[in-house]
């Protein structure tokens, strides 16, 4: 099993606009195991800026959370288990707005 060694998302943001303002960074996984959603959210923050200011986020995601953000329910098994493979992660502002991707390979036992 993949363990808890947590995957770590780091991102610039910016308000470009004229006045302040906030936005909910979000990071989304794609499990590669059929039957799973394409895109399933892992991680969040909001984050409030004044114009132009800059801020870097780091947010994990973490195998072991209550939560499973990598596992499936395996059923022979009765429990959640991570299954090796190309994960990708995705980072935007919703669902539909994800343009930051990069993949994580977890390796198989």
């Amino acid at each position: 099993m993949f363990g808890s060694t947590p995957i770590t998302v780091k991102i610039t943001i910016k308000n470009t606009g004229p006045v302040a303002g906030a936005e909910v960074v979000q990071v989304y996984l794609g499990i590669p195991v059929d039957g799973q959603p394409p895109k399933r959210l892992v991680s969040f923050q909001k984050v409030s800026l004044e114009p132009g200011q800059s801020r870097e986020l780091t947010l994990t995601i973490d195998p072991a959370a209550t939560h499973h953000p990598l596992g499936v329910w395996d059923c022979a098994a009765n429990d959640f288990v991570v299954k090796p493979g190309e994960y990708t992660v995705y980072v935007g502002t919703s669902s539909e707005d994800t343009p930051f991707v990069a993949m994580v390979l977890v390796p198989g036992t």
